[in-house]
């Protein structure tokens, strides 16, 4: 019997997962990427006029904000001995040796960008991609992986006089180095990760930076270490699972004022900690404090002669740059923007909160009218993404080899889908970023709990004894606990937890 083929499209680390897991289950996977190198988001790119609109958006510096143990694949820890918090080549390097020890490669086609993706009338896929000579090629497949992410297209913000402002604006997508801003006065619109990362790069060089905070308030700013040398996400044992929620917003409160300071005046959270998605960096109160980076307000005007008015009327003179951190839109050029976001009558009820961003699948995964495809990675945990796109992996095999104890029918996952949109604007300010917000890993437990693989505190106990008990109760929070137990549990999880415990 011929195996059933599955097209990935990607091979990023949701992409490189994906491939791995189809063969664990017996698929025939294909992974189409449409640069010339794996690693995705990761793997950083120059901006050239040979490649001027690079996938990749990180730049030189960039730091990874999860610790090690905390983003690894659930069955391939990071080396022991690396550090707690890798740089981009580190991370494209674990890429690498994943892909090398599972022999991935001679399943991927580089320099294969997908042209479309349509369904047949038999429910198999027809897939149009360009091979490496450009010539139009289409293959069928069973099943769909899209594994792309939702970091490739910019989403700018409108402003009044954004055409003839003559100073040079840009998205931060495009940021690679800060030697290109030596003495620019510069402001940088957006308080996520990249704004705050593109900010104290650019204090050291620029002229003069300045933060524009959209909402009017910064997001709560974590450090990335703690009592020393303890990296904050660690705190996250599972015992945090089941404390209340004021309680966890109280802890991170204490902890953000112990090791960080209070915020810049004016500019304090509205939002509880949990309510967002918080940010990490800790350098970013010393440049305040030293007046590197001053805090403004939502931008109300660009002018003709470089400045810049606010909305609480203060005005900044002779701006070279800006740069808009401002986030991203997600959107599947080679794909029916209807799978993606339920149809019509589904955009309409959620359009004006959500806007382009709407997302209608069925655990971040499934459209409910066609099971045979699926997205992995097109999530926003609070967290690290590799170990989530190995688990989503997971559950998409599982469900498509007929393994899961009830597949829902498509009204039931409707149902689901409204539920965690309910579930989404009671926990999270409204954002278009938030449409795609989960906890790591209070969803990652949703997800091995249907596949009989999550780590229940009495089962590690009555398996593994007193001493994991511990590990996976208080210690680090490493997914690879979801490894534990279950068809796809690995023989050295224990260990592996144990080593990065010790």
């Amino acid at each position: 019997m011929s195996k059933h083929r599955v097209a990935i499209i990607g091979a990023g680390a949701s992409g490189l997962t994906s491939i791995k897991q189809c063969l664990d289950d017996g698929f025939e996977p294909v992974c189409f990427e449409a640069s010339g190198q794996t690693g995705g988001l990761w793997r950083y790119t120059e901006i050239d006029d040979k490649n001027h609109d690079p996938h990749s958006s990180i730049y030189k510096t960039v730091i990874i904000n999860t610790s090690k143990e905390v983003m690894s694949f659930t069955d391939f820890p990071v080396p022991y001995e690396w550090p707690s918090y890798l740089h981009n080549k580190a991370v494209a390097m674990y890429f690498d040796m994943y892909m090398e020890n599972f022999n991935l490669l001679p399943h991927i086609r580089l320099n294969s960008p997908v042209q479309r993706i349509s369904i047949r009338d038999n429910n198999k896929w027809n897939v149009k991609y360009l091979n490496e000579n450009k010539e139009e090629c289409d293959e069928i497949f069973d099943y769909v992986m899209v594994c792309t992410g939702h970091h490739r297209y910019p989403r700018l913000p409108k402003y009044e006089g954004m055409d003839t402002f003559p100073g040079k604006q840009m998205h931060s997508h495009f940021y690679r180095r800060a030697s290109d801003f030596d003495n620019k006065r510069v402001v940088v619109v957006g308080c996520g990760n990249s704004g705050m990362d593109i900010s104290v790069e650019l204090s050291g060089i620029a002229s003069q930076v300045y933060l524009c905070a959209r909402r009017g308030t910064l997001p709560w700013i974590l450090p990335r270490l703690v009592f020393g040398n303890t990296p904050i996400d660690h705190l996250q044992s599972r015992i945090n699972l089941y404390l209340p929620l004021f309680m966890k917003n109280l802890i991170i409160k204490i902890i953000t004022r112990i090791s960080v300071g209070p915020h810049p005046k004016g500019f304090k959270p509205k939002s509880k900690p949990t309510e967002g998605h918080p940010t990490v960096k800790t350098e970013f109160f010393e440049r305040v404090h030293t007046g590197t980076i001053i805090c403004k307000p939502n931008i109300k005007e660009l002018r003709q002669d470089n400045s810049i008015e606010f909305v609480d009327g203060s005005v900044l003179e002779d701006i070279d740059v800006i740069i808009y951190a401002t986030g991203y839109n997600i959107k599947f050029e080679f794909l029916d923007k209807e799978i993606v976001n339920g149809g019509k009558e589904i955009g309409q009820q959620f359009e004006e909160e959500y806007r382009e961003n709407l997302v209608w699948l069925y655990k971040y995964i499934f459209p409910p009218n066609v099971p045979n495809i699926a997205f992995i990675g097109l999530i926003q945990a609070i967290g690290a993404l590799m170990p989530v796109s190995d688990i989503q992996a997971q559950y998409v095999t599982s469900c498509w080899k007929g393994l899961l104890p009830k597949i829902p029918s498509p009204v039931e996952m409707d149902a689901d889908i409204r539920r965690n949109q309910r579930e989404i604007r009671k926990h999270f300010y409204s954002s278009a970023r938030h449409t795609i917000q989960a906890d790591m890993y209070s969803y990652l437990d949703e997800l091995t709990k249907e596949m009989g693989s999550l780590p229940s505190l009495a089962r590690v106990l009555m398996t593994f004894g007193p001493s994991l008990w511990g590990h996976v109760l208080f210690g680090i929070p490493t997914p690879i606990h979801y490894r534990l137990f279950g068809r796809l549990s690995w023989k050295g999880a224990s260990e592996a937890i144990t080593k990065y415990n010790g």
